[in-house]
């Protein structure tokens, strides 16, 4: 035994033929050898990652989201199941504070005069007149461009802006930035304080956002008007809103949601143009023509000493004597293309988070319970989204308008009472059951076997209980000053329940 192989022994690694196994004791995920040489073995902070990578990664998912079909569809999936139609619905949830009565608390009445006061004037200055500084965008268009804008670049940026009066009765207003407007190219030490400046966000010590730096154009403006030379303004962390969604403790900027399957879509849209290029030419057949004897070619002269000769549809020329014909067949189109594109895409669904049948419209192999399940799995999702951009944003809006409009007497109540009024309700849409009837009864079910309650079932189709029981209070009041009387309903569960006992029983008397 050489002194290499006895050294070998003594460190537990087993003799294969001429070369030596790696130890069994590590995870082989950290193995290095030439099976995982391509893999990397560094790791970066989230602003290293971002600063090598951010602007190209969002050139290219504004690039996907232009071109390609999926990217489009994915954009299209986000604004309408985390908006719905309306956007996020929202209602004052101003109330007097709750009483205390010996061991026993009661919930506070509902402030009636504030909640009208306060919902009136938060939707009449969501119209296009006051919502921002352009008059192009109502309050529903800012929420579908901020959620578009964090979906394809990653973030977006929303400002604060307080006016007087005269330009706008609430003095309050918003003006919205691309990702881009915020220069990435920009860190270093500010010389001001001694904070630090990581692509256009200066930070403190210990990372709290302290002022934003905007660029006065978009890097990407070439067309109109442009000095070539930019500006920058540095505009205080509380008057800006910078959306995007937290995923690594230390991130300053943030990436692209299509960064994980930019990729694989771009490949796929790739493959999908040169399919139908192979497909085209394949369609077109065309062939040579060759001499085998002494014949002179009868054909045309393209200009540059190449032979050619024009063929007609269904249409067959006599060749001369001596030549041959030589068909080229380039074997298109290809049986494993469908089969190449549903993987990819299934791999690009997994890296959005969402359901392949649903974005790339392919119902083909779906049946009822594999669709339930899919759909039910990516409603969660939607919902979680929905959560982070009504704290992100809606809140964020709601507080600094409220607050406006208080001290500048744009609401007729006091400004002591601010915490009181600050209590909005916002509420994201929800989706029809997939099978209402048994969804409905198991619903029943559940409620008539203590599984659940009337405030829960409701609160998972996001309906307030107080509001929709005054509905029905006030609907029937209504019913019953028109002395109308609904039919009774008779419930699927009650019929069938019906249906068993007389073929149990038999029919009675």
């Amino acid at each position: 035994m050489t002194l290499i192989e006895r050294l070998a022994k003594r460190l537990g690694w087993v003799r294969t033929g001429k070369r030596a196994a790696a130890p069994t004791g590590n995870f082989q995920m950290s193995a290095v050898n030439r099976l995982t040489q391509s893999w990397t073995t560094t790791s970066a902070s989230a602003d290293s990652q971002a600063r090598q990578g951010l602007s190209i990664s969002r050139a290219r998912s504004r690039q996907l989201r232009d071109d390609n079909d999926y990217a489009a569809k994915f954009i299209s999936m986000v604004k309408t199941n985390v908006l719905g139609e309306a956007g996020i619905h929202f209602k004052s949830g101003a109330k007097e504070p709750d009483l205390v009565k010996g061991n026993k608390m009661f919930p506070g009445p509902p402030d009636v005069f504030a909640r009208k006061t306060i919902t009136e004037n938060w939707w009449k200055w969501g119209t296009k007149k006051y919502c921002t500084v352009t008059g192009k965008m109502t309050w529903c268009d800012v929420q579908r461009v901020a959620l578009e804008g964090v979906a394809t670049d990653g973030e977006h940026i929303i400002r604060k802006i307080r006016t007087t009066k005269d330009e706008n009765p609430f003095g309050f207003t918003l003006k919205l930035y691309e990702g881009s407007r915020l220069d990435d190219q920009m860190n270093e030490l500010s010389s001001v304080d001694g904070n630090e400046i990581r692509m256009g966000v200066e930070i403190n010590k210990d990372g709290r956002p302290l002022y934003y730096h905007l660029l006065n154009q978009d890097p990407a403006e070439n067309y109109f008007f442009r000095t070539g030379k930019f500006e920058r303004e540095r505009v205080p962390a509380s008057d800006i809103i910078h959306l995007g969604v937290i995923r690594r403790a230390d991130q300053t900027r943030y990436n692209p949601w299509m960064i994980t399957s930019g990729y694989r879509m771009n490949m796929v849209g790739k493959y999908e143009e040169a399919e139908v290029t192979a497909a085209r030419v394949a369609a077109s057949k065309m062939g040579f023509i060759t001499n085998t004897g002494n014949t002179e070619y009868q054909g045309e002269d393209d200009g540059e000493g190449n032979k050619i000769m024009d063929a007609e549809p269904g249409a067959f020329e006599q060749l001369q004597v001596g030549q041959d014909l030589k068909i080229v067949d380039w074997q298109h189109p290809s049986t494993a293309y469908q089969a190449f594109v549903k993987t990819a895409l299934r791999g690009v669904a997994a890296g959005l988070n969402v359901s392949y049948n649903s974005l790339a419209n392919d119902m083909e192999s779906v049946n009822f319970a594999s669709g339930k399940l899919g759909l039910m799995e990516e409603r969660e999702v939607w919902k979680a989204l929905q959560a982070w951009f009504i704290e992100s944003l809606c809140e964020e809006v709601f507080e600094a308008w409220l607050t406006q409009c208080l001290v500048g007497g744009a609401i007729n109540l006091p400004f002591s009472k601010f915490e009181k009024f600050n209590s909005p309700v916002f509420r994201g849409r929800r989706w029809p059951h997939v099978n209402p009837a048994q969804d409905v009864e198991a619903d029943i079910r559940r409620l008539n076997s203590g599984q659940t309650s009337i405030s829960r079932l409701l609160a998972e189709q996001n309906i307030e209980r107080d509001e929709l029981l005054d509905e029905i209070q006030s609907d029937n009041e209504a019913l019953e000053s028109r002395d109308i009387t609904l039919p009774e309903l008779i419930s699927k569960l009650e019929v069938a329940e019906a249906t068993a006992a007389s073929q149990d029983f038999g029919p009675t008397e």
